[in-house]
């Protein structure tokens, strides 16, 4: 492991106690990094996740700082049905780091493992979008190898084939 995780946990989401607290505290501590997230909702003045996730977090103590994470639709539900025929690239994915934690190869390292999850499920590919002010992801996507298949002003989408991809 990198020395720039050492004193980083980095656990599956349904290992960790109270989950849906301590996410629901990472949510709250986060701004600019959630401006383009579409899965966020604010409801009684806090931000809650509005589809099921899986995936790994990055903990600092107790502290979620950073999260990596796919959206599994409920079979048959609006969101499975618009995923399955507008989004035929399989599961959207995504990854939000606090900014202080930025720089330091946390989500390389959670992206990495939360490929293990899809792997496992037997899915083979998945999706997912970068800013397109964020240029460590888009010279990341870039150093993998990786071809956006659409670009708006602003974001860029990527689709990995996980045959294909190591990391």
């Amino acid at each position: 492991m990198r020395d720039s995780l050492k004193g980083l946990e980095f656990k599956n989401f349904k290992d960790i106690p109270d989950f849906d607290e301590k996410l629901q505290g990472f949510l709250d501590s986060l701004d600019e990094e959630l401006e383009h997230w579409r899965g966020r909702v604010e409801k009684n003045g806090r931000l809650y996740v509005r589809y099921p996730m899986v995936g790994y977090a990055c903990l600092d103590g107790d502290k979620i700082v950073a999260i990596s994470y796919y959206v599994l639709p409920k079979r048959f539900s609006p969101r499975w049905f618009f995923d399955l025929l507008f989004r035929p690239r399989g599961f959207e994915g995504g990854a939000v780091v606090k900014k202080e934690y930025h720089r330091r190869g946390i989500a390389s390292h959670l992206n990495s493992l939360k490929m293990g999850i899809l792997r496992e499920m037997g899915v083979k590919h998945f999706w997912y979008r970068v800013d397109s002010d964020n240029t460590p992801s888009l010279k990341f996507a870039e150093k993998m190898g990786r071809k956006p298949w659409r670009k708006t002003e602003k974001q860029v989408y990527y689709s990995v084939k996980l045959e294909e991809d190591v990391a």
